[in-house]
């Protein structure tokens, strides 16, 4: 399969990193001319693109997908052996027998070119059905005008008009095969390969190809007539596994490769991930440090837990330090006269209400900001600090929480474009490209307070355009008849069967030999929404579910992260990298980490499934970012292509002063998360392609953890172990707005 001059092709960056990544099959326009993949020397390195820190995380990625992976595919259940390590993951990431991927074996390509050969070099004559093959694309010429020689007929009277075959054996080992006669088999020790027939010793076979099932075709020896069923055993797994089989403690459907069309989408699944590119890495910096403390401080600080052990001796003179002396003698003065306020009579308790308020925002505002760094690390925020290098990245609340602090200070306030724009509107504000065109003052001001109606009926507290949400999208590894790490298959029984996750090749890198990542760093627009933390937590509470204890003040955001460094180390309800825990039915009892994530992922698909329909973007070109501690998720364009503000064009174009704008006035419509398959989805758990699923390619949980109940009850998602019905976060923001609105004077 290898060229080491093979011929390049050019396609778009977003297909060369995924349809024709390295190892994919594919065909030419109009379906002729069978094709395999291979990584490209030509392709540039992503230097200036990817800062050195970003392709250390993309690494670090890389090395917890293959952990993963390795963790789940050797799991062996139903097996009658150990799963070795080498039928899990590739070999080259074995070292003393753990899993390991090197940084300096990877090179960071943006993908502009690929490479490629033909393949299966597999032939039929279309008049006879004799078949031929050739071993090595090198050789193909030569022995392609030698296959006449072979024809029953002869030389003189063969059509010589051969068509390339376009089915090919495959195996969950990641290997491929081109259709021949040959088969494998374990014997004495080793594998022996049958390439003749075992009555005549004939090397030439017809194939023939019967409508219906790839199972049914068959070769048939052209001198003796014998036939020979199409089958063929994988190698990697045969040598694994072969001394096995005479013991009885392997299954032949674990080595048996499986005849596959070469345009079937199981043939070939590509493997990637992404995360947010960011300019300024000084809190990202924090995940990398040998100390937790500085990032403990940070967690404790921006989530409001107040300094411990700090006399006023302290306070005094780190405001001082601060140029605050003159706030904190006035805050003195006034805490000291509460207890005296107290001890007097006909004072109203709204006075002493109203100075212990003042005094409490105060304390706030020093603690987010001189004492921030002076707190003493409260048990649970300290314990996730310690154990997070343990977590599954996208799932870790402190990387969230980093994260989210980059994007605000970055991307949320204060920057413009090049060409003038800001780079974040808030949208019950906009700026003089997001209304409607020819609209008065008046009808703009109308405009904006249907806006924020509706914002409010949705229980969210802010939401922005941004537009320059910039992301890197890699892929690295690939499987096939698979895109899980296990596979079942009816001759197997209940056993699952380890898929392999394999690199891509290595390509010619100066004078190395280094494992292409294929990067692809776009700048898009996408909807920034952050949920009101006060209407979040009336409806845990109208559910029943109680987040993690904490003091008065202490925002919901560090009670997430202390509850989940409690769940990580329970089985049932931790965050596995592939939400096994979270597969299951009625098993997960009401916490409030995993609600609060359906929620805001609930909600994102919802805002995506509308934007879709509405800016003439399919569902597979968005991407999401979950912020679970700040109670907030980004929604963004993906895609290479030249952004012509598909959202911002929505946005503007959709807006009204009637009803504010479209996308919001269809997110209050309780008939958006109406579903076609109304009975059946609230049975499977209110999630199915009908309301809320997107491509599992544009999904951070291939679709996992995602319910209409919590949005708007009539149900509860699968895994919930009540099972009983919730009532959705849009009742009570409604509750809550219709409260307001009657409050109001």
């Amino acid at each position: 399969m290898s060229n080491s001059h093979p011929p390049t092709m050019q396609r778009s960056r977003g297909q060369l990193a995924t349809a024709y990544a390295p190892h994919s099959l594919f065909t030419f326009e109009g379906g002729s001319g069978a094709c395999f993949a291979l990584p490209s020397p030509g392709n540039r390195i992503a230097g200036d693109e990817l800062r050195a820190n970003t392709q250390r995380m993309i690494s670090e990625q890389i090395q917890e997908y293959f952990e993963a992976w390795a963790q789940r595919a050797t799991r062996g259940t139903n097996l009658r052996h150990i799963v070795p390590l080498n039928l899990a993951v590739d070999g080259r990431v074995i070292s003393d027998d753990t899993v390991r991927v090197r940084l300096g074996d990877l090179a960071f390509q943006v993908p502009d070119h690929v490479g490629y050969v033909p393949f299966p070099l597999s032939f039929v004559c279309t008049r006879c059905k004799l078949h031929r093959y050739s071993d090595r694309v090198e050789r193909l010429a030569e022995e392609a005008a030698r296959f006449r020689h072979a024809c029953p007929s002869g030389p003189e009277g063969c059509e010589n008009d051969w068509q390339q075959l376009d089915v090919v054996f495959a195996h969950w080992s990641g290997n491929v095969e081109a259709i021949t006669p040959n088969y494998r088999s374990w014997h004495d020790g080793s594998v022996r390969d049958l390439n003749r027939c075992t009555s005549c010793g004939s090397d030439r076979f017809y194939l023939h190809r019967p409508p219906g099932r790839l199972g049914n075709w068959e070769f048939q020896c052209v001198t003796c007539r014998l036939p020979r069923q199409m089958q063929q055993r994988d190698l990697t797994t045969l040598e694994e596994l072969g001394p096995l089989l005479a013991q009885n403690q392997a299954l032949p459907a674990e080595i048996n490769m499986e005849p596959i069309s070469a345009r079937a989408s199981a043939v070939y699944y590509v493997h990637g991930d992404r995360l947010l590119v960011f300019d300024q890495e000084h809190y990202i910096q924090l995940l990398g440090s040998a100390h937790t403390a500085p990032l403990s401080a940070f967690l404790s600080s921006e989530y409001g837990y107040p300094p411990t052990h700090m006399d006023d001796a302290e306070k005094e003179r780190l405001l001082q330090a601060a140029g605050q002396s003159t706030q904190w003698d006035n805050y003195r003065r006034i805490r000291d006269f509460i207890p005296q306020l107290e001890g007097m009579t006909g004072v109203e308790p709204e006075l002493i209400a109203a100075q212990r308020a003042v005094t409490a925002r105060t304390e706030a505002e020093w603690n987010a900001t001189v004492f921030a760094g002076h707190h003493q690390a409260v048990d649970g925020i300290d314990r996730a600090c310690r154990e997070r290098t343990d977590y599954v990245r996208r799932f870790d609340p402190v990387r969230m929480a980093l994260e989210h602090k980059t994007l605000t200070e970055e991307r949320l306030h204060g920057r413009q474009m090049p060409d003038g724009k800001d780079v974040s509107v808030d949208l019950t504000i906009l700026d003089e490209f997001l209304f409607p065109d020819d609209l008065q003052p008046q009808e703009r001001a109308r405009l904006l307070a249907q806006v924020r109606i509706r914002r409010d009926l949705l229980g969210i507290a802010e939401m922005r355009l941004v537009r320059d949400v910039r992301v890197c999208e890699y892929t690295f590894a690939y499987t096939r008849t698979s895109s899980l790490p296990t596979v079942t298959r009816d001759k197997a029984g209940t056993a699952e069967m380890p898929v392999r996750l394999r690199l891509f090749d290595k390509v010619a890198v100066g004078d190395r030999a280094l494992h292409p990542v294929l990067c692809l760093v776009q700048s898009n627009e996408g909807f920034y929404v952050r949920l009101d933390e006060t209407c979040v937590l009336e409806w845990l509470e109208a559910n029943g579910i109680r987040p993690a204890p904490a003091e008065a003040g202490v925002r919901l955001g560090g009670r997430l992260i202390e509850e989940f460094s409690r769940m990580h180390h329970d089985q049932d309800v931790r965050f596995s990298r592939f939400l096994d825990e979270y597969r299951r039915e009625r098993n997960v009892p009401r916490l409030a980490y995993p609600y609060i994530y359906t929620l805001l992922h609930t909600m994102a698909h919802h805002l995506l499934g509308i934007s879709a329909s509405m800016s003439g973007l399919d569902l597979g070109s968005f991407g999401e970012h979950i912020f679970v501690p700040d109670l907030a998720f980004l929604v963004y364009r993906r895609g290479m292509t030249m952004d012509l503000g598909n959202l911002s064009s929505m946005w503007r174009d959709r807006g009204d002063s009637a009803f504010g704008n479209e996308v919001l006035d269809r997110m209050v419509d309780p008939a958006s998360l109406r579903c076609g398959s109304e009975s059946v989805c609230n049975h499977r758990g209110g999630a199915c392609p009908d309301c809320l699923l997107i491509p599992e390619t544009a999904c951070l949980t291939r679709n996992e953890l995602l319910s209409r109940s919590v949005l708007v009850g009539r149900g509860s998602p699968r895994w919930d172990m009540e099972g009983r019905e919730l009532t959705g976060y849009y009742e009570i923001a409604r509750r809550r707005t219709r409260a307001a609105a009657d409050a109001a004077p």
